[in-house]
């Protein structure tokens, strides 16, 4: 049985992947920052907070509980219409939000960090597959870089990373004097 492999996500780590080396890195040129920006719209977009509302509002138009107190049928269409989509096009890992976003910080080396484009997002991720890494490294990336998260998440990272060296290097040896 193979195992998965993960990525560790701090700027600076290395990893091959289907026979390409990646680095993970900090900083995004002008066309790569206008992408990033579209996808955390779609990051965002499809929580489950979201989802309930939608829910919600389709089942008061359906109900007529909504603002005005009518059934209105194609209100609630549209709205379980448009949820479903958005729900279709995040289950194909592609299309995963998460993944494309990693993808504007991971990088091929030699690769040209001014431009991106749908293609080669989609030869790193399947890049990524092939290599079997789990979502979780890809998860964290994202969470350490978002612009809201990304100074509390780093010190959070970085005591949990301590708490890994710790670990490895056994029980502590040091005598203390009473």
């Amino acid at each position: 049985m193979e195992v998965l492999g993960t990525i560790e996500p701090k700027i600076g780590f290395k990893f091959t992947a289907n026979e390409k080396n990646y680095v993970i890195e900090d900083r995004l040129s002008i066309m790569r920052a206008i992408e990033a920006s579209k996808l955390e719209f779609e990051l965002f977009e499809l929580s489950t907070s979201t989802i309930k509302k939608e829910l919600i509002g389709a089942y008061n138009d359906l109900n007529g509980s909504n603002k005005e107190k009518t059934v209105k049928f194609a209100d609630a269409a549209i709205k379980i219409h448009n949820l479903v989509n958005k729900i279709d096009k995040n289950l194909n890992f592609k299309n995963v939000p998460v993944l494309r976003y990693c993808a504007l910080y991971i990088n091929q080396v030699g690769e040209d960090r001014r431009t991106i484009d749908s293609e080669r997002i989609e030869t790193k991720i399947n890049d990524w597959q092939e290599a079997g890494l789990d979502m979780t490294g890809f998860f964290l990336l994202v969470l350490s870089v978002l612009p809201g998260v990304k100074k509390d998440f780093s010190k959070f990272m970085d005591v949990i990373l301590e708490g890994k060296k710790e670990k490895k290097a056994g029980p502590n040896t040091s005598t203390s004097k009473k």
